[in-house]
């Protein structure tokens, strides 16, 4: 993958005493974790963040080196633990979410983002 452990380490102690509290003029992250994920679509890591504007931690599925690259391809997708995980036919939320990491891992760098559910009335309980 791209970044090696010795540069995991380093980011994440950057980010361990980072505090994206206080006043919300701009979002903040604070990644917390970054580890290899193999799927059955292809290599990645998953980089888990917070996110001060919501205040929920969410992930990135990074496909490649996007180190200082434009053009990145990036695919943002919202939580569905009904369509995603147990495969429910009610929506098509993890067909996309299949389709979007089918598609980074054939590119040469992609991310997947995939955000925690913002409560817009479409979660688990609604």
């Amino acid at each position: 993958m791209v970044l090696k452990k010795p540069e995991i380490e380093e980011l994440l102690k950057m980010n361990q005493d980072h505090y994206c509290g206080g006043e919300k003029a701009h979002v903040c992250l604070k990644i917390v974790a970054i580890a290899d994920l193999p799927t059955r679509f292809g290599d990645f890591q998953i980089v888990a963040f917070y996110n001060n504007e919501d205040e929920k931690e969410h992930v990135a599925l990074v496909h490649g080196d996007v180190s200082g690259k434009e053009d990145v391809p990036v695919r943002l997708h919202s939580e569905c633990l009904t369509g995603d995980a147990i495969g429910s036919l009610r929506c098509d939320c993890r067909d996309q979410l299949t389709m979007a990491l089918t598609t980074v891992a054939q590119m040469d760098n992609g991310i997947v983002l995939y955000l925690r559910q913002e409560g817009r009335g479409i979660g688990l309980i609604n």
